[in-house]
Order: C-alpha cells, then sequence, then structure tokens
C-alpha cells in the first residue's frame, strides 16, 4: 500500500537526501516537502498525509516547541518521526515523550535504518490506533445503558420505608427540574411535588406495593414551583437490600408529558375534513421526535443484550427492553388513532415467519405474566406454514394490545393462553386463527359490543377511552388486513379473543433468503442522528465478520461515498440536513437503477411511504425497527440481485 510522506526541513539537501534514501528503500510512497512549520501544517490540510519526517530546527519554530506545535495545529492525528541535530540523541529521546512516535539523528542512518524506523513506527502507530478502539469500546458498553435511560427520560430512586429517606439518580433530579445533587431529598418532599388531586394515588399505591410485594406501575402530576406541570409513570417494588440489611421501595421515574398531552389531543378532537392535512403534518412530526430517539433505544438495548452482561445487568436491560416495547405500543397506538377517523392506512405484503411472532411476544409477555405468577400457555399447530407474506408489523400491534388487556386483567395466580392455529391451507392461501383465552374478570355483552365497534370509542368519556384505545385499534387494524376479531365472554369466568386472518403462503425461492451473509458484504449507511449511527454500525457489523459499514452524515456526502465506493446495498434516512434521502436517493439511481437502497424513517404515514417507492428505493422499515428484519430486508434485496460488476 502506498503512503504518503511529508519531510518538514528547512535545509533543502537533507530532504533531498530523504527522500534519495526513501527511493532506495524500495518504500511505495509519495513524497511531499515543506521549508516550514506553517507550511508542513497546510499540506497536512490539503493531503492525506500518513507520515511526517519533522526537523526541530525551522525558520518559524524550535526546539521542542515545533514538535508541540504540529500536533496541537495538525488537523489530523499523524505520526511524527522527529530528525534531531548530529549526536542530539537526548532531544530525540525527550521528543518520544513528548509525542513523536520516534527519532533519527541527521548524519548517522542510512536508507536502511530510515526504512526499518518508518515501517516500525507505522505498526507501532497501527497498535496504538487499535487499542484507543479497543478502548472506547469498552467505554461504550459501560456507558450504553446510561445514555439509553437519558434518551428515554428514565431515572431510579429508592425509598428507605422506615427512616422516608430517599434517593435519587441524576435524571430524576432533572425531572424535576433540579440541578443533581442539589440537596438529599426525603418522601416528604417528594410528595409535595405531586399534584394534590393525585398525591392520595400515589400514597396508596406505595402502600400497596409494600404490602403485597408486587410490580406496580401509574401515571400522574408533578409540579415543582411555578414550572409547568409535568406528567411521569412510575413503576416500584418492594426489595431488600443485603448489603446495607435496609428494606427499600425502588423504583424508575419516567417523563411522559408530551406523550399524555398528545393522547389528550388527539383523543379528545375527531379532526375534520377541513383539518386533516393539519393532522397528518402533526402526526408526521410527533411521528420523528419520537420514533428516531427510540430508534436509538431499540438498538442499544439489543446490543447490550448481545454483550457480556451480570446477572444485575441482565436483569435491566430485560426490564428497559419491556419498558421500550410498552413505550413502542404506546407510540403506536397514539400515532395510529388516525385510524379511529379514516380509512387510509396501508398494508404492506411483505414476507414474515408466524414463529418470530410467536417467540417476540412470547418472550415480551412471560415477563408481565411472571410478576402476576399468572401462567402463559403458548399452543401453536405444527402444520403451520413457515413463511408467509402478510403485514408483520400491525399483526404484531394487535396481538400484542391483546395480550396486554388479557395480562392486566387476569387476577394474579391466572392462565393466559396464547393458541395459533391453521384453519385452512389451499392453493397457496392459508387462513390462520389467533387465539387469546383469559380466566380473568371477563365481560358483559355490552361491553363487547363496544370493543367490536371502534367508532363507538370517540363517543366514550376520557377514562374509558384510555381503557378502550388499544382493543379499538386492534380492531380497526384487523379489519383493514381483511380478517376478523371474535370475542367471546362471561364475567367472572374470562375473556376469549380470536383474531382470524388471511395469509399467501411464501413460495420457495423466498424461503430461502435468510441467515447471515455468506459473503463480504459492504454497507452504505445515510444518516445524521449520532447515536443511530454508533447502534446501527454495531448491530450490523456484530451480525457478520463478513459486514462492514461506512457512514454518511447527510445525502450529499452519501451521493460522494457511492461515487468512490463499492456497496452492496444502501440504508438511506429521509430527513437530514444539506440534502434530505429523497434528493439522494435520486441522484444514485440516476447513477445506477439496481443498487438496493432500503429507506429509513421516522414518519409512518401513506405519503411518506409512496413518495420513497416513487423516487427510487427498494424496500422501506419504520423507525423503530426490529434489528432482525433490518437484516432479513438486507440479505433479500443483496442476494436476489449481483452485484455491481457481476453477471
Amino acid at each position: 500500500m502506498k503512503i504518503n510522506i511529508l519531510v518538514i526541513d528547512d535545509l533543502e539537501e537533507d530532504a533531498k537526501l530523504v527522500k534519495v534514501f526513501l527511493k532506495q528503500a524500495s518504500l511505495k510512497h509519495d513524497f511531499y516537502y515543506a521549508e516550514t512549520l506553517y507550511e508542513g501544517i497546510e499540506l497536512c490540510e490539503e493531503k492525506e498525509i500518513d507520515l511526517v519526517l519533522l526537523d526541530l530546527s525551522l525558520p518559524d519554530s524550535r526546539g521542542l516547541r515545533t514538535l508541540s506545535g504540529f500536533l496541537e495545529r495538525s488537523p489530523k492525528d499523524i505520526p511524527v518521526i522527529v530528525m534531531t541535530g548530529t549526536s542530539d540523541e537526548m532531544v530525540g529521546e525527550q521528543a518520544v515523550k513528548s509525542g513523536a512516535q520516534d527519532y533519527l539523528v541527521k548524519g548517522e542512518f542510512d536508507y536502511k535504518l530510515l526504512s526499518r524506523v518508518i515501517r516500525q513506527t507505522l505498526a507501532r502507530y497501527k497498535i496504538y490506533k487499535e487499542l484507543q478502539t479497543t478502548n472506547k469500546e469498552l467505554n461504550v458498553i459501560k456507558i450504553r445503558f446510561e445514555q439509553a435511560s437519558k434518551m428515554a427520560n428514565f431515572g431510579h430512586w429508592e425509598i428507605d420505608i422506615v427512616t422516608n429517606e430517599m434517593t435519587w439518580s441524576d435524571q430524576v433530579y432533572k425531572i424535576f427540574g433540579f440541578e443533581p445533587g442539589r440537596f438529599n431529598p426525603s418522601k416528604t418532599d417528594y410528595m409535595n411535588y405531586i399534584h394534590p388531586d393525585d398525591r392520595d394515588l400515589v400514597q396508596s399505591t406505595f402502600e400497596e406495593a409494600i404490602k403485597d410485594g408486587q410490580l406496580h406501575k401509574i401515571e400522574y402530576r408533578v409540579r415543582v414551583g411555578t414550572s409547568p406541570m409535568q406528567y411521569v409513570a412510575n413503576q416500584f417494588q418492594i426489595s431488600y437490600d443485603n448489603a446495607s440489611e435496609r428494606t427499600l421501595l425502588f423504583g424508575v421515574l419516567h417523563e411522559i408529558t408530551e406523550r399524555k398531552r398528545s393522547e389528550e389531543l388527539l383523543a379528545q378532537h375527531k379532526i375534520s375534513e377541513g383539518t386533516s392535512k393539519m393532522k397528518e403534518e402533526i402526526l408526521e412530526d410527533m411521528s420523528f421526535h419520537i420514533r428516531t430517539p427510540l430508534s436509538s433505544i431499540v438498538n442499544l438495548s439489543y446490543i447490550l443484550n448481545g454483550s457480556n452482561l451480570d446477572e444485575e445487568q441482565g436483569e435491566s436491560v430485560k426490564a428497559l427492553q419491556q419498558s421500550v416495547g410498552d413505550l413502542s405500543l404506546a407510540v403506536n397506538n397514539m400515532l395510529n388513532f388516525s385510524v379511529l377517523l379514516s380509512d387510509k392506512i396501508t398494508v404492506d405484503e411483505e414476507q414474515f415467519t408466524i414463529e418470530n411472532i410467536i417467540h417476540g411476544l412470547v418472550k415480551m409477555f412471560q415477563i408481565k405474566a411472571n410478576r402476576k405468577s399468572i401462567t402463559l400457555d403458548v399452543d401453536a399447530d405444527e402444520n403451520l406454514p413457515k413463511y408467509l407474506i402478510g403485514d408483520e408489523t400491525k399483526i404484531n400491534q394487535v396481538l400484542y394490545n391483546i395480550l396486554d388487556n388479557a395480562i392486566k386483567y387476569t387476577e394474579h395466580g391466572g392462565r393466559v393462553e396464547f393458541g395459533i392455529e391453521a384453519q385452512t391451507i389451499e392453493m397457496g392461501k392459508a387462513t390462520i386463527a389467533f387465539r387469546i383465552e383469559d380466566n380473568g374478570v371477563g365481560m358483559t355483552k355490552d361491553k363487547i359490543e363496544e370493543i367490536l365497534d371502534a367508532d363507538r370509542l370517540l363517543n366514550m368519556n376520557e377514562e374509558e377511552k384510555k381503557k378502550g384505545l388499544g382493543l379499538a385499534i386492534a380492531t380497526r387494524l384487523t379489519e383493514t388486513m381483511g380478517g376478523e376479531l371474535k370475542v367471546a365472554s362471561e364475567e367472572e369466568e374470562g375473556t376469549t379473543f380470536t383474531v382470524e386472518i388471511g395469509f399467501s403462503i411464501a413460495d420457495v425461492a423466498e424461503q430461502e433468503i435468510g441467515g447471515e451473509p455468506i459473503r463480504p458484504m459492504k454497507i452504505l449507511f445515510v444518516e445524521d442522528h449520532f447515536l443511530n449511527q454508533i447502534a446501527t454500525k454495531r448491530v450490523l457489523t456484530m451480525w457478520s465478520d463478513h459486514v462492514t459499514v461506512d457512514i454518511a452524515d447527510n445525502g450529499k456526502i452519501g451521493v460522494e461515498k457511492f461515487q468512490a465506493e463499492d456497496y452492496d446495498v444502501i440504508l438511506m434516512d429521509l430527513q437530514m440536513p444539506i440534502m434530505n434521502g429523497f434528493e439522494a436517493t435520486a441522484q444514485i439511481r440516476m447513477l445506477d437503477p439496481d443498487i438496493p437502497i432500503i429507506a429509513l424513517s421516522a414518519n409512518t404515514s401513506k405519503t411518506e411511504a409512496d413518495k420513497c417507492f416513487a423516487t427510487g428505493v427498494n424496500d422501506y422499515l419504520a423507525k423503530p425497527y426490529n434489528p432482525e428484519e433490518l437484516k432479513g430486508k438486507i440479505i433479500t434485496l443483496v442476494y436476489r440481485k449481483p452485484r455491481r460488476g457481476e453477471e
């Protein structure tokens, strides 16, 4: 590999001698020369310099200040070999201590020594950079959980139930508008910040948690001084700290003001035809500002789950993933509230596996079931087709809402059964029945009619709307997919929900697409969100040693990188500064009509999806997306088409 070598020396004859030695050493290189430190730094800005041979006595700088000046002002981290005067080895050794990689004494080296020192310097520098990278990765693993908590605005606290002393994490202080550690809080302080109308609810729920030992979750309002009122969600449970021999009420606090106000806004007003465009713009903007950071949290928790974690950390990650799942459901329900007001929602027809749906839902709800000692049984038909064509995201949302309802309204120690059956399989089609049965509180006939008539939700009071929103959306989504939702229930006996949906069975060729890359795969990831860059790149490089990922901060850089390199697939964010994803896709399509492009968007509207496909993308994923779903789409697109340059 050719290297770019810069000699900075005011004696041109010395520089020429170095040039001769480099040629004799048969080093593949390009030679650059500067007489002053200023000129040398300018050359480093203009050229991709790999190594600098630096004389310490220059017209504009002398001694070790020359080295320190170069290291401070150089635009890049470049290894330096210092060239000292005759027999001035002490200066050379001091230069190495000050940041140089090595030194040479003028008049005492030939081409062989020069070649050896250069090769050793580059080798040492490479090892040094690798160690730096390793150290950064170790630090990243340490702070990922803290980053995810800050992004989602989570904080944790604990109360000593004997002394009523409290401990807050930094994030709890920030939620209440205080500098972390400003004072030592007590339970009395905390209760004073709660809205007067909500204090009895919080106090009684604290007492219940202390008595029954179960996990409790409540939402309420808080206010400090004259600051605006905020909404928080609080999850807490009693625990015993063996180290301090104290009984503690431990909790996690999540600031949900934006979500609550958005829910109230959307739930209270049925938007008329004349304001539908405004509604769509509000939802698109809200979707972007919620889904983008949520996508980072999903990817970071996915990476954390694959790390070497101890038992306590593993439990924390599981709790984080459940909270993210709950938050994702709330976001989808909130943003899909438009389903109740229009028929504009679209159904995506893509390949998926029922096995993945079952595994993901059971993994999530087993945690919730265990907390209430509920038995969660799964009964999957052996004749289920492995691969189907349908809208996996909407099926997940329907089943998630129903399972969440079943767990919520089943008493402690009860039972929930999740059954999946192939009712009919013929002519490349299959009708699948998803059955969720519980022995919970049950429902009246009137209540069942309300669930099956999603439009009635608009006429319910606020409390009924909050309870019925998930099932109302499940009903409408099922209808949109051409399916049917059936409910059978008796009070105090339990409830059975059955969702019947028809699918096409994927052909054999599509079934064979999947797994891991079987050859080197180079991915261009165009994304401006820093945490999404880190998390998504790490997810993809952890997937396989065959995968490499290049990052472009905006569409303009993405187009330039595509022109310079050969990529197998492009992941294209849409909302970016300088040049957005639509413009970048259009330019890339003019250069290459076949390169697979997957759009990644925080906007889930039909307008956005249509615009993407019209621009030339091959596939589309809404944030937050499942990392495994992203991998599946990449494999499908890359292995369906030959790489550039292949027949």
